[in-house]
């Protein structure tokens, strides 16, 4: 059953990966690497799950990498939109980056999935829910799908921490790859509904501010 749940996220990603041409912008530029690597890595969890006895905690490594890539290119695509101070943006790609390098040493040196949760959450929290109500604020309403897709995540990190496993063909993985399923959809609903015209406006008025600075 975890095979059938992952290909049916990586399916999902391959998909939305193949509708992003052209890229328009750097935005959507990390978005559609977003889908490549996540896709790549449940399409490997698939197989990480299915031949586990044979291959172990080995088998999950490249799944576990890539997920710490696409959460990168995830985090990258929400600051990548020209509305931070420059120096506010340089913070955040350092954290990027950090949090990147020791994440996947801790979890390849460690063999432990918690790390690669730990990645996920500080993204998925921080950077598309944080800034997905920073910007919907801001005015640029497609953002609401972003912070949508993160609260039909949230529910997967209490599913983990309490073990609930609904059936014995249906466990706690099941689920969560449900959910991760409808999220990867709503993140490309707030991708494609990204208006130009409000964003450019966005842009303009922050360029402003920082003159009169």
């Amino acid at each position: 059953m975890a095979l059938v749940t992952n290909m049916m996220i990586a399916i999902t990603c391959f998909v939305i990966y193949f509708r992003f041409n052209p890229v328009e912008n750097s935005f959507q530029k990390h978005w559609k690497m977003f889908y490549l690597l996540f896709g790549l890595s449940t399409f490997f969890s698939g197989f990480g799950h299915m031949f586990f006895n044979y291959t172990g905690v080995y088998g999950k490594f490249p799944t576990w990498t890539l997920g710490l890539f696409s959460a990168f290119h995830a985090g990258k695509a929400m600051i990548s939109l020209n509305v931070l101070s420059p120096k506010f943006y340089k913070v955040l790609m350092g954290l990027l980056y950090v949090k990147l390098l020791v994440f996947t040493v801790l979890a390849i040196a460690l063999q432990s999935f918690i790390f690669v949760m730990a990645d996920a959450v500080i993204t998925y929290l921080f950077f598309c829910l944080g800034f997905g109500v920073y910007y919907w604020r801001k005015g640029l309403s497609s953002f609401k799908y972003t912070v949508l897709a993160v609260i039909v995540l949230i529910p997967s990190i209490f599913i983990f921490t309490l073990q609930y496993n609904p059936h014995l063909w249906f466990n706690k993985e099941d689920l969560s790859h449900v959910l991760m399923t409808t999220t990867v959809i709503f993140f490309y609903f707030g991708v494609i509904r990204l208006n130009q015209i409000d964003l450019d406006q966005l842009v303009s008025t922050k360029q402003l501010k920082y003159v009169r600075k």
